[in-house]
């Protein structure tokens, strides 16, 4: 059996909409007014959106669902469905623990609760039934004010072991603020952390050479070797590895066909930039979107071939912040 590695999924879109809408008739949420059956939640929950920012908007309802409460439930069936029918042996989770806490508390109350939901995650990321590995990665918003991205990077130094690394992820906006988001990812690094960050998904607009002295990877970057390909010396001279999610770019309007991410892939290649191919937000793919599944649109469309669909598969593994262990990958 072949065992994958996926590095890029967040906690918000990992889920597959069934247990979504189980769980929301569960709690009888008032969202089942406007969706009375399954097939109409799903066509909403899995349906192409025009830009990133409405793709996001949607993980408001999912991070508020998955609440301290919740969180178990969730957690569960995550490893359950990683394992079981997408055999990976490792998966690094992303989500931010803010907007995980109650809203009905203060912001000082809030801030406080970060920690049991870290706590809580990763007391339930180890089910004893389904031999994966799973760590995490504390997510900063580019909508948050900097003290509470300070907050959460905080917890995640508090939470070293489970806590591997941190991204800087939400909505490509507010690019004046660029050095602060640099300088706190530089004061993760230095402070024992890995450290990812969603950069160039849509354009290359919030793409600062200053971030690649402070990164270990990029989140998605594909309009790096797309629209500025000089750039790609410098992350092959700084080790950078590109988390591409191949399904997400259709899903939020980036790229019209599979076949776009050709030219990715072999700017790449020539340039010695390392890519490591993952799912992003599988439960919010049309199904099945697995990372077996990923590898092979990847194949169908001509991206890759098998020869280097051996090497990528290989790339996740040593690319992976907290892997210890062997697979037949590597």
């Amino acid at each position: 059996m072949a065992l994958y590695a996926d590095l890029h999924r967040h906690l918000g879109g990992a889920l597959h909409p069934r247990i979504i809408y189980k769980f929301l008739r569960r709690t009888d949420h008032p969202i089942l007014n406007y969706f009375p059956d399954y097939d109409g939640f799903y066509n909403w929950f899995t349906r192409p959106c025009r830009t990133l920012e409405e793709f996001v908007k949607i993980h408001s309802l999912v991070e508020e669902l998955q609440s301290l409460e919740h969180l178990p439930y969730f957690c569960l069936r995550l490893c359950r469905g990683a394992y079981t029918f997408e055999n990976l042996q490792y998966l690094e989770l992303r989500y931010n623990p803010y907007f995980r806490t109650d809203h009905k508390l203060t912001p000082a109350k809030r801030l406080a609760q970060m920690h049991l939901i870290v706590e809580v995650i990763t007391m339930n990321l180890r089910p004893a039934d389904y031999p994966i590995t799973v760590k995490q990665i504390l997510c900063f918003d580019r909508r948050l004010p900097l003290k509470i991205n300070e907050a959460i990077l905080k917890v995640a130094l508090d939470n070293l072991g489970p806590v591997v690394g941190v991204d800087l992820a939400g909505p490509e906006i507010n690019t004046e603020k660029t050095e602060e988001w640099i300088k706190l990812m530089a004061r993760a690094r230095a402070s024992g952390l890995k450290t990812t960050c969603h950069l160039g998904e849509t354009s290359i607009d919030n793409v600062d050479p200053r971030y690649f002295a402070t990164l270990d990877r990029i989140g998605h970057g594909i309009h790096i070797p797309l629209q500025k390909p000089s750039m790609l010396k410098e992350l092959s001279k700084r080790q950078i590895t590109l988390e591409v999610c191949p399904t997400s770019y259709k899903q939020t309007g980036v790229l019209k066909d599979f076949s776009e991410l050709k030219t990715v892939f072999n700017r790449c290649r020539e340039a010695g930039v390392a890519i490591a191919v993952c799912t992003d937000n599988p439960g919010r793919n049309p199904s099945p979107c697995t990372l077996p599944g990923e590898y092979e649109r990847l194949i169908d469309n001509d991206v890759i071939d098998f020869r280097q669909l051996k090497e990528i598969q290989g790339e996740a593994f040593r690319s992976a912040f907290g892997f210890v262990g062997t697979s037949r990958f590597l």
